[in-house]
């Protein structure tokens, strides 16, 4: 498994101000410098604890090309791999030969939502095609392809279902999911305190996030993060509003348990039975909830106590029920 240095270069190169970033918040103050960066790789990758260093934060594409290529240089023959993340509209066959040049790896694409009512509101600058076009573009030139998606956006109802399918149709070799939190220092927190934007609860965004879930399972491609990574900063009252929670992936694949159980059950009532649920090896806890959230819901449907047992038969988010 790849260990992931990760150089946060907030808000460089970004053309927009999107409504709902602030990386300075979510991630760092102010860009490390080509020295630095180069002083701070040799450094994890001789303590073995980086193969792989990720440029986030920014548009690293749309970076004007000289520090571009002095952030590469930085990195290049370190003996680490470089992944970075960048936007849809900024890739061309200009920048796909300049990343091959410092062996660029993989690359993420922040495709957000593929609605482009959804991405206008958002202030993205940027189409659904541009981000079919880049995404073809990167797969066809050999690049490790990551796409990024949010879910709650403005004017996003229920809309990131649409946008699971169509990211799915690209074929990434991963995806996140990134149900909206409202950060302070945005454009959409000054939405949210004036009542234009309605936020989703930390319940919708992992309810959201698991529609997306169920879409990306279906694909066979997997997912690599749900929701922002905590953070200091974010915990300590950035994060005002929205589905910021350190536990939200766990909550989001609880919530597939949960459907696969009512899907097992067939609407059976559950009135004054005891429930027997059997889930893969290692996946009793996130079958429970995070607080139990699950077996809560279960006994609240009537039934009279919950039991949830290992099966190595099964894998995935598969379950078996019975009922006494």
């Amino acid at each position: 498994m790849a260990r992931i240095l990760p150089i946060f270069v907030p808000h460089e190169g970004c053309p927009h101000d999107c409504v709902f970033c602030n990386q300075r918040r979510i991630a760092a103050p102010v860009s490390p410098e080509p020295e630095e960066i180069r002083e701070r790789v040799c450094a994890a990758y001789r303590a073995g604890l980086a193969t792989e260093v990720a440029f986030y934060g920014g548009s690293f594409t749309a970076i004007p090309v000289e520090r571009q290529e002095a952030f590469l240089q930085a990195v290049y023959d370190t003996g680490v791999s470089i992944r970075l993340s960048t936007r849809p509209d900024c890739i061309d066959e200009y920048v796909i030969a300049r990343l091959k040049r410092y062996h660029v790896e993989t690359v993420e694409l922040g495709a957000q939502s593929m609605d482009d009512e959804v991405l206008r509101r958002a202030r993205r600058g940027h189409t659904a095609d541009d981000v079919r076009r880049a995404a073809r573009l990167l797969r066809e030139a050999g690049f490790t392809l990551i796409l990024q998606a949010m879910a709650g956006l403005p004017g996003d109802e229920g809309t990131w279902q649409y946008t699971a399918q169509e990211l799915a149709a690209l074929r990434p070799d991963g995806v996140r999911i990134y149900p909206v939190v409202v950060v302070r220092d945005t454009a959409l927190y000054e939405m949210w305190q004036r009542g234009e934007y309605h936020a989703l609860t930390v319940s919708e965004g992992a309810d959201a996030a698991a529609d997306m879930l169920e879409v990306f399972l279906a694909h066979g491609i997997p997912v690599i993060r749900i929701g922002l990574n905590p953070t200091e900063e974010l915990t300590g009252g950035a994060a005002a509003a929205g589905a910021y929670h350190p536990a939200l992936g766990e909550m989001t694949r609880s919530r597939l348990f949960f459907r696969n159980i009512l899907r097992d059950l067939k609407e059976t009532s559950l009135s004054g039975k005891r429930l027997i649920i059997r889930v893969p090896k290692g996946r009793v806890s996130q079958a429970a909830g995070v607080s139990k959230e699950m077996i809560h819901r279960l006994e609240a449907m009537g039934a009279a106590g919950v039991r949830i047992l290992e099966d190595e038969s099964l894998d995935g988010y598969a379950v078996r029920t019975l009922l006494e």
